[in-house]
């Protein structure tokens, strides 16, 4: 009989089981509103995984990176078309909508290191996250039919909208605040169809989440990928793309559904979990 070893998956020796793990786990919880940061921390804390490595952290956020600009090629492509054609407003919107949570993520950078370390922050930060889902929620039954409206393209947001949606944007720098939750129930609150606000908080993902691969990748040059093989490292970042892509569809679907308060529902019981039993 055949037998096959099992998948390393410590993280003190890296293994493809690890890598496969937290690109499934960055994937999915990047886009759907659970936090892939709340995710990760307590994955490693529940089974005896050690940190992954910053490399692999800015490999996996590039595939998830990749997941945005596939799923929103359209308005990826209209975006270089404005900037081409000198039209700079969504630009500048976006540029706008990133300096809250870049500021935020280089000021507080070694005390946002420390709290990815415990399990007590990211169970806190999905209570968070579920009471976010709620409010946006109750949001959105106060819009009725027209939060399942839609302008088409990202038309012309104010100035304001920005500065509001980056500020929520910000809060999601703490380990278990999910970012797309975060952002989304926030565009509710001021009044955005649910299909706007998905679409604007993907859009700011991408600065957002280039910003912190570009701000991470000296020191993860200097580090290397240490025992990890080049090979699992594409796989993880071909899986997280994938995964995240995948997220991002079921996303798009579920929220006009009225599906907030079950991913509240799941954000608090993981929460309690993190914080009774890890």
């Amino acid at each position: 009989m055949l037998s096959f070893p099992p998948l390393d998956t410590s993280l003190e020796s890296p293994g493809l089981g690890a890598v496969v793990l937290l690109a499934v786990l960055q994937g999915v919880a990047e886009f759907l509103p659970i936090s892939s940061s709340g995710h990760l921390v307590l994955a490693r804390g529940l089974v005896g995984l050690e940190e992954a490595g910053l490399s692999l952290d800015v490999a996996l956020h590039v595939g998830t990176l990749a997941a945005v600009l596939v799923a929103y090629r359209r308005e990826v492509a209209q975006l270089i078309r404005d900037l081409l054609g000198g039209k700079l407003h969504m630009i500048g919107w976006l540029i706008v909508a990133t300096i809250p949570v870049g500021v935020a993520g280089v000021l507080l950078d070694d005390a946002l290191d420390r709290a990815a370390q415990t399990s007590v922050v990211a169970g806190y930060g999905l209570f968070a996250t579920a009471i976010f889902l709620i409010i946006g929620d109750r949001a959105r039954r106060r819009l009725g039919s027209a939060a399942d409206g839609d302008e088409g393209g990202y038309g012309a947001p104010a100035w304001r909208l920005a500065v509001l949606l980056g500020l929520a944007q910000m809060l999601a720098i703490c380990p278990g605040v999910s970012r797309s939750g975060t952002t989304i129930a926030a565009g509710l609150v001021l009044g955005l169809p649910i299909a706007q606000a998905a679409r604007y908080s993907f859009l700011m993902s991408i600065p957002a989440i280039l910003g912190a691969a570009v701000f991470k990748l000296p020191d993860a040059l200097g580090e290397g990928i240490g025992d990890l093989r080049t090979s699992w490292v594409l796989i993880g970042v071909a899986i997280a793309a994938v995964a995240g892509w995948a997220s991002l569809r079921v996303l798009l679907v579920v929220t006009s559904r009225g599906a907030f308060p079950w991913f509240a529902g799941y954000c608090a019981l993981l929460g309690a979990g993190a914080l009774l039993f890890l």
